[in-house]
């Protein structure tokens, strides 16, 4: 369960508990009461460590949560306001021909009934029937004028009513950007705290309990033994992150290398993907465009930007992204180079990374599987990176992703943004 917002307490920092060292255990080993105080002890920091963690990813996903939220309601807020906008304008566009109407009237009116008229048919009797004529066509005019200023009225009424709903929503819009700005940084650190409480768990704890079973007698492990085998465990765990690390990027090049294939085909060929292909644009996933851009991956598009109905929810909510169908574990890449300001939990997003790509530009990648975000709070990519594996967490009623482009803070489609850069979806 959640935590209640504003009475999360900050987890304590691992830094502020001390330690005991080898010769503290080796010393209280020798000592009935001091065994049984450093027993008591290092326990009590060995729960403390897990304790820690606990709390600092039940403040991460609280946060996240907050965050996935105000951001909801600022994506709301915001197309709410550019619709009163365009709807404002539109009717201004109506106001102005409805005005225009009624001036050409009144310019008939003058036209037809302007100057004296026994003059005019004393001093131009051979156009008296043309005079009257006129007369009868303005007296016509005459009846519908009033209706014509009063349509004109109400149309400027109504332009300038949603002209002023426009510039509320424009305000509620920037509120509501600034919460959801001070939700991302509040999430962030939250999250940055609990990846800290989990490193300081996994450089800790297994030393702890070394030194534990030590006091127990369970094990008669001496400092020198203990760091040597910590030398070669973690040896061999960096040298399996390494054969993982260069079979992602071998299988990474080959995929490249395949679509690359493919896309000459395609277009030597002359098929359907040839003109695509041939004017540099792929929905190859990790393929990287002249433009520097990448599709994040390859499937079809399950749920485009807009208004919808949520698949889970049944609201009708504005989808501040574009869904893109794949199975559960299938590789997502980052769309362009930058560098990853949020890996964590957000929300219904789920598992979310998000990677700021300078000037006001970040990409998201949402409903990653658990265990699937393969990238850490700050660190740089580049495009095409694998940096997470398809999942369906948060609220997700199938594997996909949810892709989303911002520009300053505000959503943009990311179809036509990413066509623009020779990258195609779907």
């Amino acid at each position: 369960m959640l935590l209640t917002v504003g009475l999360a307490a900050p987890a304590p920092t691992a830094s502020a508990n001390t330690y005991p060292s080898w010769d503290d255990v080796l010393a209280a080993r020798d000592n009935v009461a001091a065994q049984e105080a450093a027993i008591s002890q290092i326990q009590g920091l060995i729960a403390g460590l897990a304790a820690e963690v606990e709390t600092a990813q039940a403040i991460a996903e609280e946060k996240g949560q907050l965050y996935f939220e105000a951001q909801l309601a600022f994506d709301e807020a915001a197309f709410r306001a550019d619709t009163l906008q365009a709807q404002a304008d539109e009717a201004q566009a109506t106001a102005d021909e409805s005005r225009q109407r009624a001036a050409q009237f009144v310019a008939e009116l003058a036209r037809a009934g302007g100057g004296d008229l026994s003059a005019s048919l004393f001093t131009n009797p051979g156009e008296a029937e043309a005079l009257l004529s006129r007369l009868g066509y303005a007296s016509k005019i005459g009846e519908q004028a009033e209706g014509i200023y009063a349509v004109a009225l109400a149309d400027q009424n109504t332009a300038q009513s949603l002209s002023d709903q426009a510039q509320i929503a424009r305000e509620i819009r920037e509120e509501l950007r600034v919460e959801a700005e001070a939700a991302f940084n509040e999430a962030q650190a939250a999250q940055i705290a609990a990846e800290e409480a989990l490193a300081a768990q996994q450089e800790n704890q297994n030393r702890l309990e070394v030194q534990l079973g030590v006091l127990q007698g369970v094990l008669q492990t001496t400092q020198a033994e203990f760091e040597e085998g910590e030398r070669i465990r973690k040896e061999r765990e960096e040298a399996a992150r390494r054969a993982a690390e260069a079979a992602r990027l071998a299988a990474e090049e080959a995929a490249r290398e395949a679509a690359r294939k493919a896309a000459e085909e395609a277009a030597a060929g002359g098929g359907d993907g040839g003109g695509a292909n041939a004017g540099g644009s792929s929905n190859n996933g990790g393929v990287v465009t002249g433009s520097g851009w990448a599709s994040p991956l390859s499937g079809p598009i399950t749920s485009n930007y807009g208004n919808r109905v949520h698949p889970v929810t049944g609201r009708a909510t504005f989808h501040a992204g574009t869904d893109i169908g794949a199975g559960c574990g299938r590789h997502m890449y980052a769309a362009s180079g930058g560098t990853v300001n949020y890996a964590g939990w957000n929300g219904g997003y789920g598992n979310f990374v998000r990677i700021n790509h300078g000037d006001g530009v970040t990409s998201s990648y949402g409903h990653i599987q658990s265990g699937g975000i393969l990238v850490a709070n700050g660190q740089r990519v580049e495009a095409g990176q694998l940096i997470a594996l398809v999942g369906t967490t948060g609220l997700s009623s199938g594997c996909h992703l949810h892709l989303e482009i911002r520009l300053n803070g505000a959503s943009t489609n990311p179809v036509p943004y990413l066509q623009a850069r020779g990258v195609s979806i779907g």
